[in-house]
This record gives C-alpha cells, sequence and structure tokens, in this order.
C-alpha cells in the first residue's frame, strides 16, 4: 500500500519559534526513512497575520532534493488564480527535478479574499480551470503552440523545458461537490478529495467519478488516493489526548470558511465520534483496521496523510511517522 504524507506549510504566527521549516524538513525526512512514497503539498495566498505560510513552488524544488526518489505532487494549487503558462514551466522543471515523478494537484479555490487579492473574479474560476488545463497539456505536448482562449492568448510558443514524459504531467482535480468529481473524470487523470469527507461521501464520489469515466470511454486504470488526518500513538488514549485539541484547531478555522468545525473543549468520546470516517487516531492496531477497512471499502490503492497541525510537538509527529511507515510495510 502507497502511503504519502501531506506536507503542512502553515503555522501559527502568535507560537512563531523559527523552528517549522527545519521541522518540516526533518517530518520529510524520516517519511523517507519510514517508507514513504509521496509528498504532498498545498497552496494557499495571504493567510497573514494569523497563519504565517511557505509558498508551494519554492518548496516543491527545495523538497525534490531532500526527497529524492520520491513522487512529489500539489494537494491542491489553485489553478485560476495562476498563470497557466508559468505553471506550465514550473511544473515541467519539477517533473525534471524529481526524475518524472510529478503529479499536478489543482483545485477551484473557495476563499473569496485570495480571488480578490490575486484580480481573479470567482465566477470565472470554472472556465479559466478548464481552459489552462488545455493550454498547459497543448505546451506540455507540442513543440509549438498557438492558443486564443477567453482568458488567454498566445502565439506560436514553446516551453524552456518539456516534461520527461512526451504525454505530460498527470493531472489530479480536486473537489466536494459532484459536478467538480464529474469535471475531474472529464478532463482529469484522476479525483482527490478532501483530508475529512466521511465514507458514504467518499464512496458516492469515487462512484461518481468512475461511472462519469466509464460512460466517456476513459481509462479506468486510475489510482485511487484517500486523504485523512492521521495520528497514530502508543496506545488509544494517548493518541486522542495529543492530537485532540491541534486537529480541533485546524477544524475550527475551517469552520470560518463554512466547513464544519469540532469544540475542542469536548470530551475524548465526542473528538472520536466526530473523527469517525474522517480522521484515523488511533494506535497502531486501530490504524492498521482502518486502513485495511479504507482498502476493502473504497478500493483504495494509496493513502496520504496530514501528520502535523500546529500545536502538535515535533517529537510526537516523528513518533507517529515512524508508527505508520511500519503500519504500512505490512499492508
Amino acid at each position: 500500500m502507497k502511503v504519502g504524507m501531506f506536507v503542512t506549510l502553515e503555522w501559527e504566527a502568535a507560537n512563531d519559534d523559527g523552528r517549522h521549516l527545519p521541522n518540516l524538513i526533518e517530518q520529510v525526512r524520516a517519511a523517507k526513512d519510514a517508507g514513504f512514497s509521496a509528498l504532498w503539498l498545498p497552496q494557499h495566498f495571504v493567510s497573514g497575520p494569523a497563519m504565517r505560510q511557505l509558498a508551494t513552488s519554492p518548496m516543491l524544488g527545495l523538497l525534490a532534493g531532500i526527497a529524492e526518489g520520491m513522487t512529489l505532487g500539489t494537494a491542491v494549487l489553485l489553478l485560476p488564480m495562476l498563470n497557466p503558462v508559468l505553471l506550465a514551466e514550473e511544473a515541467a522543471t519539477i517533473d525534471h527535478l524529481t526524475d518524472g515523478k510529478f503529479i499536478l494537484g489543482v483545485g477551484l479555490g473557495y476563499r473569496d479574499h485570495e480571488f480578490q487579492a490575486l484580480g481573479i473574479e470567482r465566477r470565472s474560476r470554472v472556465p479559466r480551470f478548464r481552459e489552462y488545463i488545455e493550454a498547459m497539456r497543448r505546451l506540455w505536448s507540442e513543440e509549438r503552440v498557438t492558443f486564443h482562449g477567453k482568458f488567454y492568448h498566445f502565439d506560436d510558443i514553446g516551453l524552456s523545458l518539456r516534461p520527461r514524459n512526451p504525454a505530460g504531467i498527470p493531472v489530479w482535480i480536486g473537489s466536494t461537490v459532484d459536478s467538480g468529481v464529474k469535471r475531474a473524470a472529464e478532463i482529469g487523470d484522476s479525483w482527490t478529495g478532501a483530508g475529512a469527507m466521511g465514507m458514504a461521501e467518499m464512496k458516492h464520489w469515487w462512484g461518481l467519478f468512475h461511472d462519469t469515466r466509464t460512460a466517456l470511454g476513459k481509462p479506468l486504470d486510475y489510482p485511487r488516493q484517500v486523504s485523512r488526518e492521521c495520528f497514530c500513538g502508543p496506545d488509544m488514549a494517548t493518541a486522542i489526548a495529543v492530537a485532540k485539541g491541534p486537529i480541533a484547531a485546524k477544524y475550527t478555522r475551517y469552520a470560518g470558511y463554512g466547513f464544519g468545525g469540532f469544540d475542542g473543549s469536548a470530551d475524548d468520546a465526542a473528538f472520536m465520534q466526530f473523527a469517525r470516517d474522517r480522521f484515523v487516531v488511533g494506535d497502531e492496531a486501530f490504524v492498521r483496521d482502518e486502513l485495511q477497512r479504507y482498502r476493502d471499502e473504497l478500493g483504495a490503492t494509496e493513502f496520504r496523510f496530514r501528520m502535523f497541525w500546529p500545536g502538535l510537538p515535533q517529537s510526537e509527529v516523528l513518533a507517529s511517522i515512524r508508527r505508520i511507515g511500519r503500519i504500512a510495510a505490512t499492508l
């Protein structure tokens, strides 16, 4: 079973001790040593002043050297807010730095202030998304390209560097609505979900993705990735006690964007009820059983785990990574 780690690029400004980047690099090295096969990086903009966040593109370049041999992916880049020619060139470079092991995960974006800050009308995000993917794929696969779209135009250009694979770079599309999952099936190479989807939601969307691709005559040998918040402790009680607060704080912030949150002051039973089918938090036996359940019920071929949230001690993160590595080796 393939296991990848979601690399947390953000931290709380109020608790900035200058250790986030060194800690992140240490986590990546621990994941590589533990047998993780992939690293996944997110993207957000203008998250200050409360939160600090490292920019995705330079971090991909840094980690390509540190995590040699691992797949690098994005989960997800906010495509409508980006320049498609610049992204096509940067993606091709990362593809070469990883020896062809780069996956471009992209999404529409949902935070109004990001669209405003970058000068993009939110209502234009879907047609921009489609147009930009078409433009990038042509740039990756053709020597010279002329493209006249609604939002982007260029004449007779060729990328400075094209991907190692003449077919281009795999594009995975993130979404949490039916229309977006259908779009992923139509123009993407796979679909990728969020970390707090329930089992019923994932079954519905993977079924919709598969049925849509079948109807369109698209290849059906796509990877099925499951994304989870994951912490593996030495025992159940310790795992819950250590992870509950940091995860709850993360989902309280999500609630500000219209997603469900969780009261971090609630008791352990309430946390586990909220976590059921959303998070994988427990001891090694519990985590192993959960991963087997996702594999059996969803046909999961790989996992993407976020294993750090602001407030979680580095020693606990590293220990959890090592435990997950042991579990994955047995599946």
